[in-house]
């Protein structure tokens, strides 16, 4: 007895040029340690807001909350881009540019021991963003 066969749209199997493409693979990477990073930092604000003082409570709860729905999104995308889906490039493009303003201004207030691995980062991941292997990895 046959069962029903899936729809493709629901279930795809992982092509073999996604499967061993190292250069989708580090893409992949990268925006999951930025995912790990903003679910650090809502872990951060999360506890400041649990010994912060009372006029500081509002804005630490609200950025933890904004910081854990950012990391939520970029989970996301990271899991599109593993999957080889084409809509996720926008989503990591558009994160990775913002992340280059917010890395220089921590470079001229003096952070470079922040600012430099997390510009570094950010250029990394739009630079593989257009590789020709990302690019035909991405399939949608």
């Amino acid at each position: 007895m046959r069962g029903k066969p899936s729809p493709p749209d629901i279930v795809r199997p992982v092509s073999s040029d996604r499967a061993g493409n190292p250069t989708l693979l580090a893409c992949v990477g990268l925006v999951a340690l930025e995912t790990a990073g903003l679910l650090a930092a809502a872990v951060f604000f999360a506890v400041e807001t649990v010994v912060a003082t009372a006029d500081d409570r509002t804005r630490a709860v609200l950025a933890s909350v904004l910081t854990l729905l950012a990391a939520v999104g970029l989970a996301l995308v990271t899991r599109g881009l593993h999957r080889g889906r084409r809509w996720a490039r926008a989503p990591a493009l558009v994160t990775n540019l913002l992340v280059l303003p917010v890395a220089w201004d921590l470079l001229r207030g003096g952070r470079a021991y922040v600012a430099v691995p997390l510009g570094l980062l950010a250029i990394t991941v739009l630079v593989l963003l257009f590789r020709p292997a990302v690019d035909a990895a991405l399939e949608d």
